[in-house]
């Protein structure tokens, strides 16, 4: 099934969003999935580097885990009209000493 325009220009204006570009020592790769059908809702904080690297969200040990938790395939989980994935900050926003930085402020009022 086709996204509705307003879905369609919704997904256009993140996937070319380079609001946080000055700020980050690697390109911009937002990493979501949506369909205006999804059935459930993950909401995230931003994805990790192992996301930014394969451009797949919840790709790494994390992910094993919450499909578990949920009961589905990742067949199911990267479905976009099964399952939505938006995280607070669209892009990976690199490391601190402890772990990854929060999102970038550049996504709250985006």
């Amino acid at each position: 099934m086709s996204l509705d325009s307003n879905c369609q220009s919704l997904v256009s204006q993140i996937k070319n969003c380079t609001l946080c570009q000055p700020h980050l020592k690697h390109d911009v790769r937002p990493i979501f999935q949506i369909h205006p059908n999804a059935k459930i809702l993950i909401a995230g904080h931003a994805p990790g580097k192992i996301a930014h690297a394969s451009g797949i969200p919840f790709d790494d040990p994390s992910g094993q885990r919450l499909r578990q938790w949920m009961g589905i395939n990742s067949e199911q989980f990267y479905n976009p009209e099964l399952v939505a994935i938006l995280p607070m900050g669209f892009c990976y926003p690199g490391t601190a000493k402890q772990g990854d930085l929060p999102p970038r402020p550049e996504c709250e009022g985006a």
